[in-house]
């Protein structure tokens, strides 16, 4: 028994070196567990598949260059990981000094391992400036696809349905701090989530790409839409965003004044 206990504190104290590796279309996979699942592997190229169309236009190399995933085979191991991640996460990425690194732990997540990898394709597009994208267009952008990638896209599907808003000036502004409350945190993120929407689904969907181009080539938010959509300015993105956005969920009855 004594012996058994041994090996398995061996084996979780390998580095990430040393781990066995699988080799996708896409990705470089190291899992640490000496048993790794093909489920596993066919699953992020899946979240792939579901990223591709939206992601493409803005890092076409996402085609030809893989990215090394290290799945933990614990959240416990992930924390003690090299990537030294903060305590609440769920999954890190990291594109520091030229690598394209994903780090999530098993059982794999869906949601989360979609909404890193959106996070690192999109930061790899900004670095070529480089600039960092502002937090409601990063953040919102990866929460839609955290969505598609669950279920197929319904192009007539709205986003969350939001019970007021966050006025449009000060959104795009801010960012939720740590120790703001849980509930003010997600209600941000609904927001994010439903502005990104209406930018990519409400419109012509490449000029999403040419807005996101104006962002990291240095223009504003009012100067881009302006730009790239033809809004006057930032308000009256507000009141088109308003009158699109679902103001009830499906199979609820719409009432007067509700799409």
């Amino acid at each position: 028994m004594l012996v058994l206990l041994l090996l398995a504190q061996l084996a979780q104290a390998l580095p990430e070196s040393s781990w066995n590796t699988d080799q996708t279309q896409h990705f470089t996979i190291h899992h640490e567990s000496p048993g790794s699942s093909p489920a596993d592997d066919s699953r992020i190229e899946m979240i792939y598949e579901a990223l591709h169309p939206t992601l493409w236009p803005l890092v076409p190399w996402m085609t030809q260059t893989k990215i090394d995933v290290y799945l933990y085979s614990s959240r416990e191991s992930f924390l003690k990981g090299r990537f030294n991640p903060p305590p609440w996460s769920g999954g890190l990425m990291s594109d520091a000094q030229g690598e394209k690194v994903l780090a999530i732990f098993a059982p794999m997540d869906t949601a989360v391992t979609a909404h890193e990898l959106t996070h690192l394709y999109f930061h790899t597009y900004f670095d070529e400036k480089p600039m960092s994208p502002p937090a409601w267009l990063d953040e919102g952008l990866a929460v839609m696809l955290q969505d598609e990638a669950l279920t197929p896209p319904d192009p007539r599907e709205k986003g969350p349905v939001l019970k007021g808003s966050i006025p449009m000036k000060d959104f795009m502004r801010s960012r939720p701090a740590q120790d703001t409350p849980s509930a003010a945190v997600t209600f941000w993120y609904l927001q994010a989530h439903s502005v990104v929407r209406f930018l990519r689904r409400g419109h012509i969907e490449s000029s999403f790409t040419e807005f996101c181009r104006k962002i990291r080539d240095g223009s504003d938010a009012e100067t881009a839409l302006h730009d790239v959509y033809g809004y006057a300015n930032l308000d009256a993105f507000e009141q088109d965003w308003l009158k699109w956005r679902p103001k009830k969920g499906k199979g609820q009855v719409l009432g007067l004044g509700d799409q």
